[in-house]
């Protein structure tokens, strides 16, 4: 089975909703304008993964900040992670409401998806609606470990991927979300990094640091760790 990263653009009319009490809303940040997402967008991602009723947990820019409980940069997008094994109760609960789209195989233009299995290589789907869209992204896993799609050599168990924020949203671990910010050279995943190395503890540090030093070996990243 795998999992299925959804990469989610949504659209800015909610900006002036107001987050749960365990992070501060990018409204009162100034950053809830234009072509920003605040708190209000990945509290929406967070109540339609709920309203499926499979397992999920928010991933990308906005794990990171949910995990250290204050928004720490304005945020393109909303990305939640589900399991590859839930695709089609998945499907069920979006396709009501999103048009389902496919890259498969990968690298080929963009075709609706009829609910076909979508197996590997291929690992990449799409969502629209009138006002957003957000994008799926496929991770593998084996029995009860999680294997990174990058290099299938690390792995980790599911138990130790996700967390509970203190509202009770599940977000993928720091340093699982790290790893796969590495590959970028952006300067908003260095600040990432910058923000939350001081948080994390020996055993996460420690994590990432073999990881890293697996998937990209020399990267610049292995000296802050």
């Amino acid at each position: 089975m795998t999992w299925v990263a959804v990469h989610w653009r949504l659209s800015m009319s909610r900006c002036g909703m107001a987050g749960p009490g365990d992070i501060r809303s990018a409204a009162s940040r100034g950053w809830c304008a234009g072509q920003y997402l605040c708190g209000a967008d990945w509290e929406f991602a967070a109540s339609t993964m709920r309203g499926v009723g499979i397992w999920w947990a928010v991933a990308g820019g906005w794990a990171l900040d949910l995990w250290l409980g204050e928004q720490t940069r304005e945020h393109h997008d909303v990305e939640v992670v589900v399991k590859r094994q839930d695709q089609q109760s998945m499907r069920a609960g979006l396709v009501n409401e999103w048009e389902l789209r496919c890259l498969d195989p990968p690298g080929s233009g963009w075709r609706l998806w009829g609910g076909e299995g979508i197996d590997l290589p291929s690992f990449q789907l799409q969502a629209r609606s009138p006002s957003s869209e957000f994008d799926i992204f496929l991770e593998t896993t084996r029995d009860d470990f999680w294997c990174f799609r990058r290099d299938e050599c690390i792995e980790r168990p599911l138990s130790e991927v996700t967390t509970i924020t203190g509202a009770g949203i599940p977000v993928v671990r720091p340093e699982v979300q790290l790893l796969y910010m590495a590959k970028s050279n952006e300067p908003k995943n260095a600040r990432d990094l910058a923000v939350t190395r001081p948080r994390l503890d020996d055993q996460a540090a420690s994590w990432l640091a073999r990881s890293l030093a697996l998937a990209h070996p020399g990267h610049p990243w292995l000296d802050q760790l």
